[in-house]
């Protein structure tokens, strides 16, 4: 149970009669210590003697009486208390002033009023500040004064608290905190005690202490005191040390050996506080105290506490360990003990068959030492052992009989006799059975078992092992190709070529059985891809070009010297075809002209060749054209002078090239796409054609011009009357061997005259009129010039 209690310390201050304190208790006149628990603040007000004017006064000045009194005052005004108060506690409070007679007083605070010279004043809250005002009056003058005081608020201290651990623990730091309520704040100081002896003080909320080993509990103290009023408040209260020290196992009869199937007590000691709870561990088995001992406290005495336990051995361990553990039930602690135990057993399964138990042979087991066959049950690998028709029991039980041995019977047997105490299992015996072989394997190092293949690059070096189930052991030998290899377990093969394919095979003998197993696999010797090359069907290998027309499809394979078979992939202008050795090809257009490569990857030798060919798909002819160098294309016509020279291009939309051929006037004239061309006349118009052939469509297409050759003009004449009559309109035409057409020129009064016909009306009489034609080549530029007089003559008149 903890204490508690409350004061307040000061010192005697200047103006203060000595026994006042501000208002409370002095430690001088009063004190107080609560117990257990309780908080109470007692408030030893002193009253001393005042004049019944308001001012100190001796005896002598009692016994005269004030004549002649002149009123003055009220001044030097005062208000004597504490600067600082606490919520819950009562302050008196005096106002005094100079005042002729006495004044009255009134005061106040907040919203409350009250009169006289003292103020008694509890506040029940915090506010941050309080503010007395006293107000003294003159009786006579009715003149007064004012003076005020502002007071410091504090709370507390209360509800003071101490929390911590329950235990004390030996070598480590236990923490404990002090807390109370206090405003503004509170500082604290601690006290450890023991046995009433100061052990130690510090000052702080946090303590840390480490317990001494000398005690066995501590009293801690601590005092809270607000920071700024003073007053205190304490608590304590008391901590056992946790403690677990010595422990040890004695056996009542002082001997550490003990027999299968008896009872043995033996005592675990150890020094404990405040408890420990046990337990004891002995052949894999637990066994826990159901009881807390709790020890009696004597100063200076260090209890030790007592456990008993009875173990029951029933394992066929030459020696055993028994450990007691202990565990403090506060601190956590535990401690060990472990004695080591020498078993007895004298139950033990022994061979009942001479020489050693051989898989498919008849084997027998014995129990031995056993005074109960009865009640003899068999284990194997400390399993019940069922019988069957193979296992069989004596009527005793005591012998039991394998027929035959097999592998799986290897194992620890024990044959467990029911005693008094319990079940109680022999000493074991480990049966080995000869075996084997079987289950041979051949193992790449690192890898695992090998299947069926084994692939292995030439040159290269594989570890391998040839394993079996064999007891105590086989003989191996290992065979390649039907030739001995080595005799070793364990080889570092590396293969020999030709051939790319043969069997490995190890074999497994054991002498005692004299029999003997194998296991196989197929080495593989990859290589290639070599002679990678383009088949096509019935024709045969694909050379570096392939003709294919547009919508065909070619038969085509790519093969390759490969061991195994390589992965075959196609892949045409850059782009993935097929991953089939064997494809119908048909050419994708654009482009005409592509690259077609198969590629052959062998993924056990990691490499990869390729073969390619260039995809020719031929087209054309088409959009045929004569074309006049720097020019551009021809048209219908090709206008050329006799002897010139005009430079002439066939072209055509072939792939491949087409073979070019010209025809002129219907004669072969060459074979090149280009020429010089100078026609023959006569004639002086022909036709002159250009004719593609593509050898691959087997395809042609032509292009024609009609070639002009111009001539003339020759031959030039006048038509029409030779005469005409004044007045009368006559017509004339000029005509003219030409060709092209020619334009024609009049001259008529020496005027010149377009076209070639052409009306002149003589308006005068003269005897002649000479008149003149003039025709000109419209592409030679050539002219010919016709001259003629024609008679002209008067009118006829009718003479009506």
């Amino acid at each position: 149970m903890g204490t508690a209690s409350c004061g307040r310390r000061y010192k005697d201050r200047a103006g203060v009669p000595p026994g006042i304190t501000d208002g409370l208790c002095h430690r001088r006149f009063c004190g107080i210590m609560i117990r257990p628990t309780a908080r109470l603040f007692l408030i030893c007000l002193a009253v001393f003697p005042f004049h019944p004017k308001g001012i100190f006064a001796s005896e002598g000045e009692h016994e005269g009486a004030v004549k002649d009194i002149v009123p003055s005052g009220p001044y030097s005004m005062a208000i004597e208390g504490v600067n600082t108060v606490t919520v819950g506690v009562p302050y008196a409070f005096t106002c005094s002033a100079k005042c002729t007679p006495a004044c009255t007083f009134s005061w106040r605070n907040g919203n409350r009023t009250s009169t006289g010279a003292e103020l008694t004043l509890q506040l029940k809250a915090r506010s941050p500040l309080e503010i007395l005002v006293c107000v003294a009056v003159n009786p006579d003058t009715r003149k007064s004064a004012t003076v005020s005081k502002t007071l410091g608020v504090t709370v507390g201290p209360s509800n003071i608290m101490i929390n911590g651990p329950s235990m004390l623990t030996l070598g480590v730091e236990n923490d404990f905190t002090c807390t109370a309520d206090c405003y503004p704040s509170c500082t604290y100081l601690w006290k450890c005690m023991w046995e009433g002896q100061v052990l130690g003080s510090s000052s702080g909320a946090t303590l840390s202490i480490i317990p001494p080993e000398t005690v066995n509990y501590e009293t801690l103290l601590c005092e809270a005191m607000d920071s700024v009023s003073h007053l205190f408040i304490s608590t304590s209260l008391q901590r056992y040390v946790a403690r677990l020290l010595g422990i040890y196992i004695v056996s009542p009869s002082g001997q550490w050996s003990v027999t299968v199937g008896q009872t043995f007590l033996f005592t675990c000691f150890v020094e404990c506080t405040p408890s420990c709870t046990y337990m004891w561990t002995f052949e894999g088995k637990t066994y826990e105290n159901d009881q807390v001992h709790v020890p009696v406290f004597h100063k200076g005495e260090k209890p030790m506490i007592k456990e008993q336990q009875e173990i029951t051995v029933t394992q066929d361990h030459r020696t055993e360990p028994l450990t007691c553990q202990a565990k403090n039930t506060v601190s956590g602690a535990t401690i060990s003990v472990t004695q080591i135990l020498t078993i007895d057993n004298p139950y033990s399964v022994r061979p009942a068959t001479q020489g050693v138990p051989m898989a498919g042979k008849t084997y027998s087991l014995q129990c031995i030492g056993s005074q109960n066959p009865a009640s003899i049950t068999w284990l194997q690998n400390s399993l019940p052992l069922p019988v069957s028709d193979r296992l069989v029991l004596s009527q005793d039980n005591t012998l039991l009989t394998f027929s035959p041995l097999m592998e799986s019977d290897t194992g620890t047997y024990q044959c467990v006799i029911n005693v008094d105490i319990g079940d109680v299992k022999s000493l074991g015996y480990r049966m080995q059975v000869n075996f084997g072989p079987s289950k041979v394997q051949i193992v790449e190092v690192n890898k695992g078992a090998v299947g069926k293949e084994l692939t292995a690059l030439a040159g290269s070096i594989t570890a391998l092992q040839c394993v079996a189930d064999c007891y105590p052991g086989c003989s191996i030998s290992w065979f390649y190709n039907g030739k001995m290899l080595s005799r070793n377990a364990s080889i570092s093969f590396t293969p020999v070529t030709p051939p790319n394919q043969a069997v490995l095979r190890c074999v497994a003998y054991d002498p005692l059985t004299m029999k003997n197993s194998s296991a196989e696999t197929t080495v593989i010797v990859p290589f290639g891809p070599f002679k990678v090359e383009i088949i096509e069907a019935q024709q045969g290998p694909v050379g570096k070009e392939l003709t294919a027309l547009a919508g065909s499809i070619t038969a085509l394979q790519c093969v390759a010297d490969c061991y195994p078979a390589c992965s075959i992939s196609w892949f045409y202008n850059g782009k993935m075809l097929s991953r089939n050795a064997s494809i119908s090809f048909t050419p994708v257009t654009p482009p005409n002209q592509a690259v077609l490569r198969c590629v052959a990857y062998d993924p056990l030798t990691m490499k990869n060749s390729s073969a390619e060919t260039t995809v020719i798909v031929p087209f054309g002819p088409s959009k045929v054209q004569i074309v006049e160098v720097n020019k551009g294309a021809v048209g219908k016509e090709l206008t050329a002078l006799a002897g010139s020279i005009t430079a002439l291009q066939c072209v055509a939309d072939c792939y491949p090239a087409c073979s070019i051929s010209w025809f002129y006037n219907g004669k072969m004239l060459s074979r090149n796409a280009s020429i010089s061309f100078t026609p023959v006349t006569p004639p002086n118009q022909a036709v002159l054609r250009c004719v593609a052939y593509d050898p691959l469509t087997m395809k042609n297409s032509s292009a024609e011009t009609t070639v002009i050759v111009p001539y003339g003009p020759v031959d030039v004449t006048i038509s029409g009357s030779p005469s005409i009559e004044v007045g009368v309109k006559a017509s004339f035409t000029c005509s003219a061997t030409c060709s092209p057409a020619c334009t024609y020129t009049w001259t008529v009064y020496g005027s010149p005259v377009k076209g070639s016909s052409i009306d002149i009306t003589v308006s005068r009489y003269v005897a002649t009129e000479s008149i003149s034609c003039q025709a000109q080549n419209s592409l030679s530029g050539k002219t010919a010039t016709v001259n003629d007089t024609l008679t002209v003559s008067e009118p006829h008149w009718c003479g009506c």
